[in-house]
């Protein structure tokens, strides 16, 4: 006889693509799994593929002469992510763009990186398994405190 589980519990699963541990639940809500996946992430800033030129216009229709997208790479393990650095030393495993002025609202407080996921304003390519604990670490203080400390020293 399988144990008893919640209404709001679920199968769990170990990782995508993998079978359903009987007896083991995941609940919604419950904390980001300290083991997730691990990886290279990069994070390009800037208006990128939307002109061949240098010169590109921002959303308010001012001209941002020359302004090339700006590139981060972090290094995640199961502790969170390693402080970034400017460009990239290898093929990144998730590479997430965003616009300039997105950005600038997601530093500001004012745009959650989920909600510029699903609205289309953050793009990605690579390992959705990163994408999702990447996704899930936004939303806690650990992410609110990063940014402050980043602002106050830039990657470099």
């Amino acid at each position: 006889m399988s144990p008893p589980t919640s209404p709001s519990a679920r199968p769990a699963r170990s990782a995508p693509g993998t079978p359903i541990t009987p007896g083991a639940t995941s609940t919604p809500g419950a904390a980001v799994d300290a083991g997730g996946p691990a990886g290279l992430v990069s994070l390009i800033v800037g208006e990128v593929g939307r002109s061949s030129s240098s010169r590109v216009r921002s959303r308010a229709g001012s001209p941002q002469e020359g302004k090339k997208p700006v590139q981060w790479s972090s290094r995640w393990s199961a502790d969170g992510p390693q402080r970034p650095s400017a460009g990239s030393d290898a093929e990144p495993d998730l590479t997430l763009t965003i616009s300039t002025d997105d950005a600038r609202h997601v530093q500001q407080g004012d745009l959650q990186p989920s909600v510029a996921f699903m609205q289309g304003k953050l793009k990605s390519t690579g390992d959705n398994a990163i994408l999702l604990r990447v996704l899930a670490w936004s939303a806690t203080p650990a992410f609110a405190d990063a940014l402050k400390e980043w602002a106050a020293n830039p990657p470099g």
